[in-house]
């Protein structure tokens, strides 16, 4: 085995996707050094296979505190692509849009009016659509539909530009960020450090080290408890569009969405999978979202078809994103099981994990520290 490598103060961040890379460059803002390692492609399993949907009202049923906290997110994305974009001169094509949310048969509807009650209630910029309105929003909406509630302020952003400015953003800075780097296990130094040892025979050694490893955070062995996470595979494709005829993010039932890009492609999805860590594309999934859209948007079919892929999300127990510092493991920080929202809190993220290496604390992640996953006799 080599010997240790790694400055004692620089933060390592294990995990390159949009997760871990908006961490380190927080930090970088805040003036820290951190240094990322990544397994693969940056952003290989989740990030490059998101819509990149920016949604915080279609991602939960409730009001609460993981709503405030993607609502909190959507908040600081025009800021932080534009810092992004300014640095960089590499566009994210953020957009905010609109996102719509459609009832397709009268029977649908008295359950969107229930929704659009206690949303409008935090959200007075809401609208509830009648079908001729909400063609008027999206005139991709040439089939039959009952109703839909308008979201005028949320929208999307194209993912894979966002971490190729992020990480453009990050050499800038001198980030180093190390690829083919499989972490395996963390272990205490007993010296007050924590060292990170790699599949490929290297160990480092830092005072802070935060686990961003999406879909496989769990496969690290780390002291203490380890931390639930679990991968779901989602099918999803893309067609070409010839013009700007499609204009804003659409959900429909019962999982399905479409999200016009603003470079002509229109990306339409997705399944959820529960099959391990494998990732794979078949017309059954396929047919999942796009047989619906025979009588709600039926020309985005007849649109060429321009690739297809998978990716896989990264689930905790509660379906709610695991975020600060490991209870049972000093200077050993979770930023992960963000499931569908990766994309969405990866500003929010950036910041709450910032807060806990700088300053020891946040308020916003204290529904989602990882201490609800201990036993509660060991709480």
């Amino acid at each position: 085995m080599a010997g240790r490598t790694g400055s004692r103060d620089e933060v390592i961040i294990v995990g390159g996707g949009i997760v871990g890379c908006s961490i380190a460059w927080h930090l970088s803002c805040r003036g820290r050094r951190s240094r990322i390692l990544e397994r693969s492609e940056p952003g290989g399993l989740a990030t490059h296979a998101a819509a990149g949907i920016l949604g915080p009202m279609n991602e939960t049923d409730r009001p609460g505190p993981f709503l405030d906290l993607m609502r909190k997110s959507l908040s600081l994305y025009p800021a932080f692509v534009e810092a992004l974009a300014e640095e960089t001169g590499l566009s994210p094509d953020f957009s905010a849009s609109g996102i719509l949310a459609v009832a397709p048969r009268p029977e649908d509807r008295a359950a969107l009016l229930a929704r659009f009650a206690w949303q409008q209630a935090l959200d007075p910029s809401l609208v509830f659509c009648e079908a001729a309105e909400a063609r008027s929003l999206e005139p991709a909406l040439t089939g039959e539909f009952d109703s839909a509630i308008y979201y005028p302020d949320e929208g999307h952003v194209y993912a894979p530009r966002l971490i190729k400015a992020l990480l453009g953003s990050l050499s800038r800075r001198r980030i180093p960020l190390e690829q083919g780097i499989t972490v395996s296990r963390i272990v205490p130094s007993g010296q007050g450090t924590l060292l990170v040892h790699d599949r490929e025979g290297g160990c480092r050694e830092a005072e802070k080290v935060v686990l961003a490893a999406g879909a496989l955070l769990s496969d690290i062995e780390i002291p203490g408890t380890r931390i639930p996470v679990s991968p779901v595979s989602g099918q999803i494709l893309a067609v070409r569009s010839p013009g700007s005829f499609y204009r804003r993010v659409v959900f429909y039932p019962p999982h399905g969405y479409f999200v016009p890009k603003l470079d002509g492609t229109v990306v339409i999805g997705a399944t959820e999978e529960t099959i391990g860590t494998r990732t794979r594309v078949t017309p059954a999934g396929l047919m999942e979202f796009l047989a619906p859209l025979s009588s709600l948007a039926p020309g985005l079919l007849e649109l060429p078809l321009h690739h297809t892929w998978s990716g896989l999300r990264p689930k905790s127990p509660d379906a709610l994103p695991i975020l600060g510092p490991h209870p049972e493991c000093p200077g050993l920080f979770i930023a992960g099981g963000h499931y569908r929202n990766g994309i969405l809190l990866a500003p929010v993220t950036g910041e709450i994990l910032a807060d806990w290496i700088e300053e020891g604390a946040s308020r916003l992640s204290r529904p989602f520290l990882p201490d609800r996953f201990l036993k509660t006799g060991d709480r």
